[in-house]
């Protein structure tokens, strides 16, 4: 069986600012990853990287394919693998991100499906409602206060 995870947030700034910020280098760099490839466009890579610590050149991966690639509105990242330093791996995940006018901002919504089960499983899973809802939130900032993340 087969779990998803699902979190969202409201962002004051315009659906195609908040969906750039999840596709353009300079802004991934700014509140997401450490190193980032995106190929703007259906079929192209979405790759980030994330180093352990400031010491080490090891560090967590996470890789997909757009599948869907609406500027302003939806993205959809399939064949979607995360990997850690100590040789983890998890794949076969989509991940799904919505960008919705609301009033003077866009909601964002983000569904992370194909979270499989079993011990290890299970110890990926429980990072990642927390840690998207730690990614939003620094999107946020990043979006309405400019505020990057420590040491960019």
């Amino acid at each position: 069986m087969e779990a998803s995870v699902r979190r969202e947030i409201l962002v004051k700034a315009e659906p195609a600012r908040v969906f750039a910020a999840f596709t353009d280098i300079r802004d991934l760099l700014s509140w997401f990853a450490d190193g980032a490839v995106v190929g703007r466009r259906a079929g192209g890579n979405w790759a980030m990287g994330w180093y352990a610590d400031e010491e080490s050149d090891e560090g967590y991966h996470v890789l997909g394919t757009f599948e869907v690639f609406e500027p302003g509105h939806r993205l959809i990242v399939g064949d979607l693998a995360f990997s850690t330093p100590e040789g983890e791996s998890w794949g076969g995940m989509s991940l799904s991100v919505t960008f919705t006018a609301e009033g003077d901002g866009t909601r964002v919504t983000v569904v992370q499906d194909g979270v499989g089960q079993g011990a290890s499983w299970g110890r990926y899973a429980a990072g990642l409602g927390p840690g998207w809802e730690r990614s939003l939130a620094d999107l946020r900032a990043w979006l309405e206060e400019g505020r990057k993340l420590p040491g960019r």
